[in-house]
């Protein structure tokens, strides 16, 4: 890039990288925000305080985008400026809002601890707690990431239908639960007693696991 007469190269490095630092810190922000709603279902278990949390991510990063379009409206121009800020400091909230973050928290996190939910699965048997049972039993030290309580539930259908474990992973006020399932038979449309409220299956994981909300 050609250096303007009377300005020299030392000045021009700094502008570039102060330009580029906005634009990090843009994509940074939505980043953050992007991280809360993926691990929504776990900040949904501190009540208001994981409301707050989001809300915060969210303000921070449009005050983060606003700034940055302001600065950088002025050292390289309108048109450089919307480009760089806000492309995606607007694709980012519309991806945030459209990606379905639960599905993707819940496959994924089963993916990676597949050899965990194993685990678990051997353990189903021994598990005879229900939810009464001071929300049901604790799980082995090295499996309680697996249930935000880091215990496992013994639940059954409403009738007639498969009976297995339910480890949660968000739990309502003052009812209610969602978690990984481990079934002893497909749960088709049957519907659960999850935490004195009905749930279904909402994806099958595989090796005997589901989802349930």
């Amino acid at each position: 890039m050609p250096v303007a007469a009377g300005v020299t190269t030392s000045a021009v490095r700094p502008r570039g990288r102060a330009v580029v630092a906005w634009v990090v810190g843009v994509v940074a922000a939505w980043g953050i925000v992007a991280g809360l709603h993926l691990f929504g279902l776990r900040l949904a278990n501190l009540w208001l305080f994981g409301l707050v949390i989001t809300g915060l991510g969210w303000l921070v990063a449009l005050t983060v985008t606003g700034v940055a379009l302001g600065v950088l409206w002025r050292r390289v121009g309108p048109v450089r400026a919307m480009a760089l800020v806000l492309v995606p400091g607007l694709l980012a909230p519309v991806a945030i809002v459209a990606v379905n973050w639960t599905s993707v928290y819940v496959h994924n996190f089963y993916r990676l601890n597949r050899d965990d939910f194993r685990a678990a699965a051997a353990l189903a048997d021994k598990v005879t707690a229900g939810y009464g049972d001071r929300y049901g039993q604790v799980l082995p030290k090295n499996l309680r990431h697996l249930s935000s309580m880091g215990r496992a539930v013994r639940i059954g259908t409403e009738g007639s239908g498969p009976e297995g474990v339910l480890l949660p992973v968000w739990l309502g006020t003052p009812d209610g639960a969602a978690g990984y399932a481990y079934l002893d038979g497909t749960p088709g449309d049957a519907s659960f007693d999850c935490f004195a409220d009905p749930c279904r299956m909402r994806w099958s994981l595989g090796d005997g696991w589901y989802w349930l909300d």
